[in-house]
């Protein structure tokens, strides 16, 4: 018998609304945290029994929520509007082929502020939450492999009074597929383990 993970299924022409709307670019404000904070993170979709199948829609999407340590959360760093774009290639070779993600956004005016987080995410190993403008959501990071924060564009203070005094910033991270983030995006920004009040 020949066993298929994922089943196979007509992919039909957009017909509703829903469908034929898409707006490029990514939301203004994206999630990020530090990997080691995180308790739990979302499984890859796999097939509910070792006979069984995913359908498109559950291939494309991770498993379960992005869930913080005690006494950890989330935060939000905000950038400046249509400056962020969030690009997935294949890469790697037959056999090893895999999916690198690039975030690129920038934040516009160098001030402490934002240096102070570039010190604070240098070399460390992050997670990310990024939405786009449809409204779908991209987790960067993952229970084996973290999102980085790479060398950018230069910082720079413009030359002329058109230019944009600006920081950019870029993420990176490989995951072994293209998947959606499904989760929660509100009970991560607040300190796991708190009582509500």
């Amino acid at each position: 018998m020949n066993k298929t993970c994922i089943q196979l299924a007509d992919i039909d022409e957009a017909v509703n609304c829903s469908e034929l709307d898409n707006l490029a670019g990514v939301v203004t404000s994206l999630i990020y945290f530090y990997w080691n904070d995180v308790a739990t993170w979302p499984d890859m979709p796999a097939p509910a029994s070792e006979e069984g199948t995913m359908t498109f829609e559950e291939a494309g999407a991770w498993e379960g929520d992005v869930v913080m340590k005690e006494g950890c959360r989330a935060y939000q760093l905000v950038f400046t509007d249509d400056s962020g774009e969030l690009t997935i290639t294949d890469q790697g070779e037959t056999g090893g082929e895999s999916c690198l993600y690039e975030l690129n956004v920038t934040r516009a005016k160098m001030s402490q502020v934002i240096f102070g987080f570039e010190n604070a995410t240098r070399g460390r190993r992050l997670g990310l939450i990024v939405t786009d403008k449809n409204g779908n959501r991209y987790l960067l990071g993952d229970k084996l492999n973290a999102a980085r924060r790479v060398a950018a564009d230069a910082s720079t203070t413009g030359k002329v009074g058109t230019d944009l005094n600006k920081a950019p910033l870029k993420f990176t991270y490989g995951c072994p597929r293209k998947l959606m983030y499904t989760g929660d995006v509100e009970n991560i920004l607040k300190i796991a383990g708190a009582a509500a009040g």
